[in-house]
């Protein structure tokens, strides 16, 4: 600001149109800057000179009065509407959740915490293990279906009573063998058999050295059969791996034995079963015990984190080849996503802050979003909505925008367990995001299970997204800003930068709740010119959305064309009141410009003008409803040449009598234009035999139009679908049809 309110410009030099006297000067405001001015001043403040080709297009945006100069006041005035626009856009975004969750009540977890959720296939159901091995099965609906408890034996390896019950740690689902691992605090994990309708446990891993606390599992997706790896880390903070060299076949060897019941291993005796499975160990990668385990398949890489702020996350080589990645935050990282498509790292900390990280970027975050007031204990990446799901300890999920880092939606789950201000309790790992086609998000709490829908999930390359609430009306380009205006049936009219596709500025209610029913510019493009529905026309600042002019309507009747004539400065418009009305376009300051209809060629038409175009020199045409089409000379405003002569149609004619007022059934009619369809619905009306289809639309072929061809076409029509070729000279004007 300072820049501008103490820039203290050069005169104006005015020459004399005969070049032999002096120039004279005209003082220039203080504050106001030209193009050059206004280049060195930003470059001078950024320190660098690289935006000069952006400074330019932005200095056409900023001229809003095109005299050459801009200043602080319209500098100010566009930054607003741009940081305006992006709140608004902000707040218009699409939120993922529109239903509230549905929550239920696991029994057979006994009151006792949700270790984990998964999700088996063939058919899609929904796996619940519970902190004391309580084994609850789902319908996506949420509808119980079964449940199984995890047999715990009360003796240890020596045979000596257990002094601490069993704890589930963790559980993860083996799609290509359908099998789920379920690791415990008794220093095993289980495997458990879900191909078919009755689960049942097969194997079971006992005596690990240390507790397993986090799992993750990878196999290849084109051979299920070949080698597959389950990846644990255990309290230690070392990172275990199972590998399985035919899991589809079996898991483990699988000796003659009489008794029923699952096969126990002793992992000292795993180099018994090395035909099957081989186990290596990563050791030391985190200084206490592991909380979440990624495998990275494309890299070799693992991705593991603890609570230990010095190596809070760790992205390790799986064969050591090259230097881990250490992040390091204040408190830890109670858990964490990645997505590879994205390249991106979310984490979510006791800090109550979830943190978005380039995964190969340790020194700080790419963004840090704050808004929860506990710690963050789940946080999910969604690729095709862009956004990040967040899960805090007081059940709270928000849900954050991974362009615009900004919180988008917040749902306070309402589990009996959490009201009254109570602080519930939560497993290690309380939340599940279960793709298309379920497309919903578990949460756990308590002993309570809670599912919200997501509503409009990514948008697929085939379908285009809805930019608009109600339809189109209008498309127009800006070749100078290089932008797109479009208007729709709500009033609303929004700039689009083509470029990047995003909205840069938006003005709803242009002609309050009338539908707009053309757009254009000037030659200059910096102006928009709108007509509506009910006879309105305005004028509007491109760049800003002020409006310059509101134009008297002639009647209240719809606006099908509107010509900005730059050279005789005045504003041409048609439509259904049949008229050709004329605006006083010279003044730049008066707001409100009343309508002359003093046209030198009089009233024509005697239907609804529906369509309009120009062409330089002077040529201007207008087509009617009943299907006559004028071409006229706008210098002399008089008729250059007919090309057709309209029939009058029924339709015309019942209009004719709605519009007298005429009693049918003992009832007068309103005499209401508005009370017919526009002209685009219009369309849809069934042309009765022998009469002229309405013209729709009419295109000037421009490069020909000051040439004098008699037997080639000028002037494009669309009609009922049929495109007729029309020649403004000589004696045959209809050239073909197609």
């Amino acid at each position: 600001m300072n820049k501008f309110t103490s820039y203290k410009p050069d005169d104006i030099l005015i020459h004399e149109g005969t070049g032999f006297l002096p120039p004279k000067t005209q003082p220039r405001p203080p504050g106001q800057m030209n193009l050059e001015e206004f280049k060195e001043t930003v470059s001078d403040v950024l320190g660098t000179d690289e935006y000069n080709e952006y400074l330019d297009k932005l200095f056409q945006k900023l001229d809003t009065s095109s005299n050459g100069y801009v200043d602080w006041n319209e500098f100010s005035t566009y930054l607003l509407l741009l940081y305006r626009e992006n709140d608004y856009m902000r707040t218009k975004r699409e939120i993922p959740f529109s239903v509230e969750a549905k929550i239920r009540h696991i029994v057979q977890n006994r009151q006792e915490q949700t270790s984990k959720i998964v999700s088996v296939q063939g058919p899609t159901r929904y796996v619940t293990v519970s902190r004391e091995g309580a084994i609850s099965v789902w319908y996506p609906s949420l509808m119980f279906e079964k449940h199984y408890i995890i047999d715990d034996d009360d003796l240890d390896q020596s045979g000596q009573k257990r002094r601490f019950k069993m704890w589930v740690t963790d559980a993860i689902y083996m799609p290509n063998c359908n099998k789920i691992a379920v690791a415990s605090t008794s220093r095993d994990i289980r495997f458990f058999d879900v191909s078919t309708s009755h689960y049942f446990e097969e194997f079971h891993l006992f005596a690990l050295p240390d507790v397993p606390n986090c799992f993750d599992y990878w196999y290849d997706k084109k051979n299920p059969n070949s080698d597959s790896m389950l990846l644990f880390g255990n309290d230690m903070g070392s990172i275990n791996i199972l590998t399985f060299s035919k899991p589809v076949t079996q898991l483990f060897d699988i000796p003659f034995k009489n008794d029923s019941g699952a096969q126990k291993i002793f992992m000292q005796n795993l180099d018994q079963h090395s035909k099957w499975v081989s186990h290596t160990l990563i050791q030391d990668v985190h200084p206490e015990q592991i909380r979440q385990i990624m495998y990275l398949p494309e890299s070799s890489m693992i991705i593991s984190s603890c609570s230990s702020p010095h190596k809070s996350v760790v992205i390790s080589h799986m064969q050591k080849k090259m230097k881990p990645y250490t992040f390091k935050i204040d408190k830890g990282v109670e858990a964490f996503d990645f997505n590879k498509n994205l390249n991106i790292m979310v984490t979510g900390s006791l800090d109550h802050a979830i943190r978005i990280w380039n995964p190969y970027v340790t020194v700080k975050p790419t963004a840090v979003m704050t808004g929860h007031a506990t710690g963050v204990i789940a946080v999910k990446i969604h690729e095709g909505l862009m956004q990040v799901f967040s899960y805090s300890k007081d059940a709270v999920v928000k849900v954050w925008d991974i362009k615009e880092h900004a919180c988008l939606q917040t749902i306070v789950l309402k589990f009996p367990s959490s009201i009254h201000g109570r602080m519930p309790e939560h497993g290690q790992f309380p939340m599940h995001l279960q793709p298309a086609p379920q497309n919903v998000l578990l949460v756990t709490c308590n002993d309570y299970l809670g599912l919200l829908k997501l509503g409009h999930v990514g948008i697929s390359k085939s379908v285009t997204a809805t930019t608009h609430d109600t339809q189109l009306c209008c498309a127009i380009y800006n070749s100078k800003f290089r932008q797109v205006a479009t208007g729709c049936d709500s009033s609303a009219i929004a700039v689009w930068d083509i470029e990047t596709g995003n909205k840069s500025v938006m003005f709803s209610n242009a002609h309050e709740d009338e539908e707009i029913t053309c757009m254009t510019f000037d030659r200059s493009y910096r102006r928009l010119f709108t007509g509506a529905r009910n006879g309105t026309i305005k004028v509007w600042n491109f760049q800003n959305g002020h409006n310059l002019h509101k134009l008297e309507p002639v009647a209240e009747a719809e606006v099908t064309g509107i010509y900005p004539h730059t050279d005789r400065k005045v504003i041409i418009a048609v439509g259904w009141s049949r008229k050709m009305a004329i605006y006083d376009d010279a003044d730049p300051d008066n707001m409100y410009v009343p309508a002359q209809c003093n046209w030198k060629g009089g009233q024509l038409h005697q239907d609804d003008i529906l369509t309009m175009d120009y062409c330089p020199p002077n040529f201007l045409v207008t087509a009617s409803f009943d299907g006559e089409i004028i071409v006229w000379d706008v210098e002399t405003e008089k008729i250059f040449v007919r090309l057709r002569k309209g029939q009058p149609s029924n339709i015309g004619r019942n209009i004719e009598e709605l519009n007298s007022g005429i009693v049918t059934n003992g009832e007068t009619r309103p005499k209401s234009l508005n009370s017919r369809p526009n002209s685009r619905h219009r369309k849809a009306f069934k042309i009765m035999a022998g009469q002229i289809a309405p013209v729709d639309k009419v295109l000037f072929l421009r490069s020909r139009g000051a040439v004098r061809h008699s037997e080639s076409a000028t002037l494009v029509s669309s009609e009922g679908g049929v495109l007729r070729w029309w020649c403004l000279y000589g004696a045959k004007h209809e050239m073909a049809y197609d």
